[in-house]
């Protein structure tokens, strides 16, 4: 029996300060090791405390680059899937659904601007009582943790018959958000070493930011950094080894593969395909775009994204329900948000 290879993908995380503002960033992926699977995002990226652009998270996906049979198409005709703009349609719904683990690693959107708004007014307070002023960045746009086109090489027909493999999800936060953020980081530097010291302590993850943190998460950088997380983190990680030998999800890879052989690309697994295509520098091309346009249909042919998504979904409520860590991280959440609760928003 085949296993399902793992492809090597990276989360587009860009840089941030050193100051670990995580009531705004949430955690970047790390670069995943060649030949694994994309991990799930779980460190922060830092760069020197006097660059000030801001940490672009849980963002749009870098496909793989992983090795790769080679695929050379031949005259067939494509495969038929029915309505293509119907499945890419029904792609798109899917997109909006979360899996179980990241229901469980992420404060509810409603949730978050409390636990923002907290930290944002206990900083205010600290930073006032040593005679300098704060200015909260704006509320942080909705973002994924495990984002789907990540973990299933998610690909709709109307998206390769354009842009190959190439996502055409835009990349990181919104500028609008971006520029703000960046004019606020400005203004914190422009105030010079002691305001910095004063906010962020020295090395990044102190000062009134990590004791306002403290007080609200129980951690001084925000949601990463609350007693669990890694450990629920790597219920992921497992989750996506778990899915690599799952029944269903190597049937739905035969199929795949097969439906590619009929039209003359040898691949072993679907997370081969991209790879020759996704070289550094690289641009989109003809080949490209025909051969990514199969792949797309031959997807939809046993809804393939869908069937992965389930898969998944039924392993993690599994390790869920089979984990004693997973109860306490729920209720460190929780009290997160009741303490935050119990603060007015900033002005």
């Amino acid at each position: 029996m085949k296993t399902i290879k793992r492809t090597t993908s990276e989360m587009a995380g860009g840089q941030r300060p050193t100051h670990v503002d995580q009531h705004h960033h949430l955690p970047s992926s790390p670069n995943s090791h060649q030949g694994q699977l994309p991990a799930v995002p779980m460190e922060t990226r830092l760069r020197t405390r006097r660059g000030f652009a801001s940490l672009v998270a849980c963002a749009a996906i870098c496909m793989a680059l992983a090795a790769c049979s080679s695929g050379h198409p031949n005259e067939a005709s494509s495969p038929s899937t029915g309505n293509s703009s119907a499945n890419d349609s029904d792609k798109a719904s899917l997109l909006a659904e979360a899996l179980p683990l990241e229901l469980l690693l992420m404060p509810s959107e409603a949730d978050y601007p409390l636990l923002d708004d907290a930290v944002d007014l206990l900083t205010k307070e600290c930073l006032a009582a040593l005679g300098f002023s704060y200015e909260p960045y704006p509320p942080r746009p909705p973002r994924r943790l495990l984002d789907l086109r990540s973990r299933y090489g998610f690909l709709t027909v109307e998206d390769a018959a354009s842009s190959g493999y190439r996502t055409t999800v835009p990349m990181g936060d919104p500028a609008e958000y971006m520029t703000e953020v960046g004019r606020i980081d400005s203004e914190r530097e422009a105030q010079g070493e002691p305001y910095l010291l004063a906010l962020y302590g020295p090395n990044g993850d102190g000062g009134c930011r990590a004791d306002a943190s403290m007080e609200i998460w129980g951690g001084p950088t925000g949601l990463i950094s609350v007693p669990g997380f890694e450990d629920i983190v790597q219920l992921s990680v497992q989750s996506r080894d778990v899915l690599l030998h799952d029944e269903k999800a190597l049937t739905a890879d035969n199929e795949w593969s097969s439906c590619m052989a009929t039209h003359g690309y040898q691949y072993d697994s679907w997370v081969d395909a991209p790879a020759k295509f996704l070289l550094p520098g690289s641009e989109v091309s003809t080949r490209e775009i025909e051969q990514a346009t199969v792949d797309a249909q031959c997807r939809d042919t046993n809804d393939f994204e869908r069937l992965l998504f389930d898969a998944e979904t039924v392993i993690q409520d599994q390790l869920i329900a089979g984990s004693p860590l997973v109860q306490g991280f729920r209720e460190r959440i929780r009290d997160a948000v009741e303490r935050a609760k119990s603060y007015n928003s900033p002005d």
